[in-house]
């Protein structure tokens, strides 16, 4: 008498929204190295010695030391290590992370070039995906039985019975009743969850930059992102009741967020000596503002049975009582749907390198943002936008500023053949102690539907790298690992009175790339 129930909309997702800090940081928040197969090999600690497109991005200036054009492909492929949690791999997949030309044009007195540069460049993979148990007997339909309570409460005080409320619009009062009274409220005999993100973070820079008398190197560089991310969420639950019966229930949360954003970033590089090749750079990238589209569509399955007699969803347990039960049937389906922009903070890069004869180079680069000055706004309903103040006390509460360290050398045992290495560390900018609070409620999030969260560790990357240069020519090799975990939450256990462990996660991945150039 049991049969599987599917809504496309939680009785508790009101709003047209769903968002979270965590998810937006996800999305703007993620650090790494991306470029050419020199740039990856070096750590991407360019920014002072300049001479390669990737430094569009960390200091514009660095295309000031062209003297000739050029044109760079780069791809390669990645894969993730299985997990700690649960051997869960994700694969290996190809990728395309660059595209650059330079052009040169010789300039008068002083000014010895100025040079113009376009480079597509990837800032963020998204690709992951990690399959775990929960690891305690939280339940994740007790937060949704506290959640439909609560938005029961709000919306009855807001738009009065919440029953016609519900059945007016989507007809699902019912299934409020049926989450409240009926879901899994017990220890679990078993629950797991499978979280799977894709997509990337894509850079198109359009650049001009000049060369002052071989001792100073200016730049700007106009930076346009595109945001194509989507996660999967998948969730399950599944206890014996006291009749021996199993009973399940199923969450899939699908979240989509595609956007462009845009950036300006000033760049210098100074020879302090004429006699010395060592370099000082420094670069300032603006706020990026970004303007992106956010849907999520839920879908929730349950096993129950009503009975009729009582009007109630139990079981009666009285020697010799026996009621007959019937299935209930209830299916709707909704999107959610919202605009909104989001600004990062400012970010300042102070940079060094020098080379040494012809056969040695190094760089170092030391980058800050301060990740809680992130804003957030949403369409006004009288026209415009409007600041989201309770949002963006959140993001100050959970988030934390973030230092970068990017360290590389290059060695050329022969004129033709270049070795490089490089290094990373950049803290997390998610605090330990944060936590994802389903009912914390403003304009923009409403009752959220996604009640996972992760709190990240610092980010160590390690690069090796080879290449070859001929007069036209050039080819370079790149490997990088990417060493990152996570622990991950299904939900918060707060609410639910029971200590619920993390699932620890590895997120580390390793990529391989490659290079082909033309210099003319």
């Amino acid at each position: 008498m049991k049969k599987v129930i599917t809504l496309a909309m939680l009785a508790l997702s009101l709003s047209a929204s769903a968002q979270d800090t965590y998810l937006n940081n996800t999305v703007i928040g993620t650090s790494d190295v991306f470029g050419t197969s020199r740039f990856v090999a070096m750590g991407g600690a360019m920014g002072a010695l300049g001479a390669d497109v990737s430094t569009i991005s960390s200091n514009p200036a660095g295309l000031g030391m062209f003297t000739k054009n050029e044109v760079t492909v780069t791809a390669g492929a990645a894969w993730m290590g299985k997990n700690t949690a649960s051997n869960y791999t994700s694969g290996a997949y190809a990728k395309f992370d660059q595209m650059g030309i330079i052009t040169t044009f010789r300039g008068s007195g002083n000014v010895r070039t100025v040079n113009f540069g376009f480079n597509y460049q990837k800032k963020a993979d998204y690709n992951n995906s990690f399959y775990g148990a929960t690891l305690s007997s939280a339940s994740w339909a007790d937060q949704l039985d506290g959640l439909a309570g609560e938005a029961f409460d709000n919306r009855g005080y807001l738009y009065g019975n919440p029953d016609t409320y519900f059945n007016t619009l989507y007809g699902l009062a019912d299934a409020v009743g049926l989450f409240q009274d009926n879901i899994v409220k017990n220890p679990n005999d078993e629950n797991s969850t499978l979280h799977v993100t894709r997509g990337a973070l894509n850079a198109f820079d359009f650049n001009i930059s000049t060369n002052i008398s071989n001792r100073v190197f200016l730049g700007i560089t106009l930076g346009i992102d595109n945001v194509d991310f989507s996660k999967s969420t998948d969730y399950w639950e599944q206890r014996t009741d006291n009749l021996g019966q199993i009973q399940d229930f199923g969450y899939i949360n699908e979240q989509v967020i595609t956007g462009n954003g845009f950036n300006f970033k000033f760049g210098a590089i100074i020879r302090p000596l004429e006699s010395s090749s060592f370099r000082l750079g420094f670069t300032v990238e603006t706020p990026t503002w970004y303007k992106l589209k956010y849907i999520d569509d839920q879908s929730l399955s349950t096993k129950y049975a009503w009975n009729e007699k009582q009007d109630i969803l139990e079981y009666d347990y009285t020697p010799g009582v026996y009621h007959t039960y019937y299935v209930y049937d209830l299916s709707d389906s909704y999107i959610n749907y919202l605009e909104y922009s989001i600004t990062t903070p400012w970010k300042v890069r102070a940079q060094m390198g020098s080379t040494m004869g012809t056969n040695f180079a190094w760089g170092a680069e030391y980058e800050f943002c301060h990740y809680p000055g992130t804003t957030m706004k949403f369409p006004s309903a009288y026209g415009g936008t409007t600041t989201d103040a309770d949002f963006n006390d959140m993001t100050a509460r959970q988030l934390q500023s973030q230092h970068a360290l990017r360290l590389g050398v290059e060695y050329k045992p022969i004129s033709a053949l270049s070795l490089r290495a490089g290094y990373n560390f950049i803290t997390s900018t998610t605090k330990s102690d944060s936590f994802w609070d389903p009912y914390f409620a403003d304009c923009s999030l409403s009752y959220p539907t996604g009640l996972d969260y992760m709190n990240l560790s610092d980010t160590n990357i390690l690069t090796l790298g080879l290449g070859y240069r001929s007069k036209y020519f050039f080819a370079d090799l790149a490997y990088k690992y990417r060493h990152q975990t996570g622990e991950y939450y299904a939900f918060d256990s707060y609410y639910s009175n029971v200590d619920m462990a993390s699932i620890p996660v590895n997120l580390s991945t390793h990529s391989i790339t490659a290079t082909v150039g033309v210099r003319f």
